[in-house]
């Protein structure tokens, strides 16, 4: 919703500007030069709706400007005022361009702040925000909250016996694999190594329960053959809770620590 607000205000931001423009444009005498002006709605509304709609605020603007010069500089011929809005369209064409990289850059960015670059999933760092948020959203609307800590049975030994680029292999199956088993409400991120987590809005004991467990067995049918991979998962529910974001984690650490000295490739859930 954010994003689509912020996208309407542009556009119309853009559409004032632009009249405001043209019509100081007509009420200033002709050595008064303001049809540059332009460019500022055109790339405004570049940034904000992309390069088509920056390609049709040109062709308005050119339009705009070609009417006022006629009127106001009756010596230009309609031939030349084309001319000159061509050259127009071509410095507003080569800042779109550069706006549009500086989007894509900046998009990119905020991508890579946020996502692990090995699995896609959100790396620890932004998985720890997201917590930070549910619980803080929990407190004010208690609702049940679960967090999945899962931790792949002995990871090393593959990364000894057939590589790191099998491990991280085996790493990218095991997030594809959690984002398939779980909904697409839950939050799946990677903290580090051989750990990820999954976040869970709005999903009391038993379906935290059920969850891990489907989760489990969905590594188990990825990894069929060699080299087997399975994982022991911790899960803590809470509603409501005063804890905060290292607690929470940390006793969903603690749960899939019990889980591996149970024997592993198992489910420990703990409540608080």
């Amino acid at each position: 919703m954010g994003h689509s607000v912020a996208r309407l205000l542009g556009l119309g931001a853009s559409g004032a500007l632009m009249l405001l423009i043209y019509l100081a444009n007509t009420m200033t005498p002709p050595d008064v030069k303001l049809g540059l002006l332009y460019l500022v709605p055109v790339l405004v509304v570049t940034w904000y709706q992309g390069i088509w709609m920056g390609i049709l605020f040109t062709v308005v603007a050119m339009a705009l400007r070609m009417g006022v010069e006629l009127e106001q500089q009756p010596g230009v011929s309609v031939s030349v005022s084309l001319l000159n809005q061509m050259s127009f369209a071509v410095v507003a064409g080569v800042a779109m361009l550069a706006y549009r990289r500086l989007r894509r850059s900046q998009e990119e960015l905020a991508r890579l702040a946020t996502q692990d670059q090995l699995t896609m999933v959100l790396n620890a760092r932004a998985f720890a925000d997201r917590l930070t948020q549910e619980l803080e959203r929990n407190r004010r609307y208690p609702r049940p909250l679960a967090l999945l800590y899962l931790d792949l049975d002995n990871f090393k030994v593959i990364n000894d016996s057939h590589g790191h680029q099998t491990g991280d292999a085996v790493l990218r199956l095991v997030a594809d694999a959690m984002r398939s088993s779980v909904r697409q409400s839950d939050v799946v991120g990677r903290l580090g190594g051989d750990e990820f987590a999954v976040l869970m809005p709005e999903t009391d004991a038993q379906l935290a329960d059920a969850a891990a467990k489907r989760l489990a067995a969905s590594l188990r049918n990825v990894f069929k053959g060699t080299p087997s991979v399975t994982a022991s998962i911790g899960v803590v529910s809470c509603t409501a809770t005063d804890a905060n974001t290292d607690d929470l984690l940390r006793r969903a650490d603690q749960a899939m620590y019990d889980a591996k000295k149970l024997g592993k490739d198992r489910v420990v859930q703990v409540a608080m």
